[in-house]
């Protein structure tokens, strides 16, 4: 509610994340979300694509939608925080439905080349979780396979790791049999580990994310062999330039 001049925030169903929120004055913890009435849907599909046609007019060359995450669309795909009864709740086709529409409107306001959507298909994120991620993410990529979104990203969590675990397996495997258009995947790889998914076949890319605050030139890093420089945790979500433009590239490095 900081972030929304005090208003309650919204969600699949009435529920409250789990832990605390970062703010401009400090961690606060999270405040209970109302449910989304049906008749405001419309209006958070079409925001979607009012800001996907915002970024290309500023100049992007594509969007992705954030399914992932424990967030908005996450909300409604998983069955511990979706506890609708109208159309867009209960069985798995009804718990998409969110999903598949703000992807439509997305792509017929950008294009699908311009568009990509990310999932996080296994394990607990900020509370948002689900008793069967193999069906729920397997219809969930047919159905943007149907749409024909450029590329697919999937947040997977990792049995190890320093931004959350699960002993829930990769999705990936079975999504790739429905979603044959590039697939994007993310979190904990090192070189070695990406390489491995790419050359399986797994994957059609890697995305990086953490390695890329503390390592501007990470490409180039990652090219060579050079060490990784480690970041902060603590300077994520600070407020100044510390943790953002302080971290030194390869060549200040090696000078």
């Amino acid at each position: 509610s900081d972030f929304l001049g005090g208003a309650q925030p919204v969600s699949a169903s009435a529920t409250t994340a789990p832990g605390d929120a970062h703010t401009a004055e400090g961690k606060k913890p999270y405040v209970e979300a109302r449910a989304l009435e049906t008749s405001e849907i419309p209006r958070v599909v079409a925001d979607y694509a009012h800001a996907a046609k915002n970024a290309i007019a500023a100049g992007f060359d594509g969007v992705q939608i954030h399914g992932a995450n424990g967030y908005l669309i996450d909300q409604f795909l998983r069955d511990n925080s979706n506890f609708r009864t109208d159309e867009y709740g209960g069985p798995i086709e009804n718990r998409i439905r969110l999903l598949r529409e703000v992807t439509q409107a997305v792509v017929d306001a950008v294009g699908a080349d311009r568009t990509s959507v990310r999932l996080s298909p296994n394990g607990e994120t900020q509370g948002a979780d689900d008793s069967n991620p193999v069906a729920l993410f397997t219809a969930a990529a047919a159905a943007l396979q149907e749409i024909g979104i450029a590329f697919l990203e999937l947040r997977e969590v990792k049995p190890y790791g320093n931004f959350g675990r699960t002993d829930v397996p990769r999705v990936s495997p079975e999504i790739r049999k429905v979603f044959t258009n590039p697939l994007v995947l993310n979190q904990e790889y090192t070189r070695d580990l990406a390489d491995a998914d790419l050359a399986s076949g797994l994957a059609d890319a890697i995305s990086f994310g953490r390695p890329y605050i503390s390592n501007p030139d990470l490409v180039e890093r990652l090219r060579t062999g050079a060490e990784l420089t480690p970041d902060n945790y603590r300077t994520w979500y600070s407020p100044g330039a510390e943790g953002y433009t302080d971290y030194p590239f390869l060549q200040s490095v090696d000078a």
